[in-house]
């Protein structure tokens, strides 16, 4: 693995770069989850960056800026940057100019995949040419965003007390989940997510432009209490060539555990898929 470092809004941001051996197929670049607010790029199981090289694909694992220290437009500027400083070094990182690159995003990083595909369409620059989006949405208008969840109300109570100013607070852009969980769960209680993010209505991805995305393999389980799975339904009916893997009953990020075979074969059939879109006649 080699690690770079972009620089966004004054923060020098990681980039963990794993190479496949051999010529690659492609380039999947990843952005991890957790409510924008906590993260790694690094989260990603070893099991999956192994079965990801060994199907012969680069793995690229992002980071960005992350809430409430960084507002949402910066946290999207954060990720473009990345972006942009990959595919403007794809020659020196990747070994080859025409390399091929696909957005991965779990959850949040979903959203943020969402985001800049449509960035980049808006831009007229060249798409990525397919979307991984696993339990992943496309606006936080919700009501189960923009207000209090039931299911985050069910947990322990987080009291205001508990949950410091980050005003002035110097910028993340890494946090692991036990030092920020509760942060997340207060906002999701109180139904501040949304504003905790600095959201604003400009920043998500009309459903009338998801159609005019690149295909897209989706995934999420009816069991998910943190995202509704009606917006994987909505995009598997929006998006074109894209498909859509349900699974039933599990939780949110149900392929966190790398042993179970949901997980293993959500994998192995997203890179199944992966092949017949970039190399279908």
């Amino acid at each position: 693995m080699e690690t770079h470092f972009v620089h966004s809004h004054g923060m020098d941001i990681p980039i963990n770069v794993h190479l496949c051996s051999g010529h690659a197929k492609a380039t999947i670049v990843y952005y991890h989850g957790g409510g924008l607010m906590y993260g790694s790029g690094g989260d990603l199981p070893l099991e999956y960056v192994e079965t990801i090289c060994s199907a012969g694909y680069h793995l690229v694992c992002m980071n960005y800026l992350l809430a409430p220290e960084s507002p949402l437009s910066h946290i999207i500027d954060s990720a473009y940057d990345g972006l942009n400083w990959l595919l403007q070094h794809k020659t020196h990182l990747l070994g080859r100019e025409d390399c091929p690159y696909v957005l991965f995003g779990r959850s949040a990083g979903a959203f943020l995949a969402l985001i800049l595909a449509n960035r980049l369409r808006e831009e007229g620059k060249a798409l990525p040419s397919a979307l991984w989006l696993f339990y992943g949405y496309y606006n936080l208008r919700h009501s189960e965003f923009s207000g209090p969840s039931k299911y985050y109300q069910s947990l322990p109570h987080i009291p205001s007390e508990l949950v410091p100013s980050f005003h002035q607070a110097q910028p993340r852009t890494q946090a692991r989940v036990e030092e920020r969980y509760f942060l997340y769960v207060y906002a999701r209680q109180q139904g501040m997510w949304p504003k905790m993010l600095g959201a604003t209505s400009g920043e998500e991805v009309p459903r009338s432009q998801l159609t005019l995305l690149p295909p897209a393999f989706l995934t999420a389980s009816t069991g998910d209490r943190d995202v509704p799975f009606t917006f994987s339904q909505t995009m598997h009916v929006s998006m074109p060539n894209s498909f859509f893997l349900p699974v039933y009953g599990l939780e949110h990020d149900y392929d966190r555990d790398p042993q179970r075979p949901e997980s293993q074969a959500l994998y192995q059939q997203a890179i199944q898929w992966l092949d017949g879109i970039l190399f279908s006649p």
